[in-house]
């Protein structure tokens, strides 16, 4: 099902009340409202959320209602079609996937903002939609005060993730990642950083080769290795240098 709403203006030709300076006035103010308006075209599966969206919306003085879809081919047909300045899409389409109704969308609508709406604390899917560039990602608990704020965000050029676990996902991941650069960067390999990792909690040689499996002459060996990348020269600066560079 695919619903367009249109605003509709007329002056009457026959109202002698109105002077030609409120005329005026009421054609700027309505041009006003235009440039202004933040245009959004809906995409959810579910008419009666759609509708729900669309009058809780439609309440807003900045924001229009210019399309409404229900389907992946509605979608990308009404997106090209009315250039919307946000797409709200449900991320979880009856038909579809809605990340790959986003990705198409950012591909074929370049000057068009993604606003997902997602059902769950998906981990997956919260970083597959920011890896594909969407610039909003809520929770469809969130309230309507919350979404207001978002689109509205959005629209100004912000990216919006609308809960704090999601925020916490992300700088967790932006934490691995940064331990990830360090760690290539100083050419450790993971089991290195164990290494270290056992010794800052002051593991003997003997201790860390009964966890590793590996004999003392090993350990001793792997050690030399790790002072030599991290440029120190003893334990204990090889464990305050991996701990400084956050890779312990």
């Amino acid at each position: 099902m695919m619903e367009m709403q249109v605003s509709e203006h007329s002056n009457g030709s026959n109202n002698h009340h109105h002077s030609l300076s409120d005329n005026l006035a009421v054609e700027m103010h309505i041009s006003r409202h235009i440039e202004t308006s933040i245009r959004i075209l809906l995409v959810d599966d579910y008419v009666i959320l759609r509708q729900g969206i669309c009058a809780l919306l439609s309440e807003e003085d900045d924001f229009e209602i210019v399309g409404e879809a229900g389907t992946e081919k509605a979608a990308l047909m009404l997106a090209m079609e009315l250039q919307p300045d946000i797409v709200l899409l449900d991320s979880s389409l009856e038909t579809s996937n809605g990340l790959n109704v986003a990705k198409q969308l950012l591909r074929s609508c370049s000057k068009t903002r993604i606003v997902l709406l997602a059902d769950s604390n998906d981990e997956k899917l919260l970083f597959d939609a920011l890896r594909i560039g969407v610039h909003g990602y809520l929770p469809k608990t969130g309230s309507i005060d919350d979404l207001l704020k978002a689109l509205r965000a959005v629209q100004s050029g912000e990216r919006v993730l609308g809960e704090p676990h999601a925020v916490t996902q992300v700088v967790n991941e932006f934490h691995r990642l940064a331990k990830e650069e360090n760690r290539l960067q100083w050419g450790l390999s993971m089991t290195e950083v164990e290494v270290v990792r056992l010794a800052s909690q002051g593991c003997t040689n003997k201790e860390i080769g009964t966890q590793l499996y590996w004999s003392e002459v090993q350990v001793k060996r792997k050690m030399q290795d790790i002072y030599r990348k991290l440029q120190v020269t003893d334990r204990a600066q090889a464990v305050a240098k991996a701990i400084r560079m956050g890779l312990i």
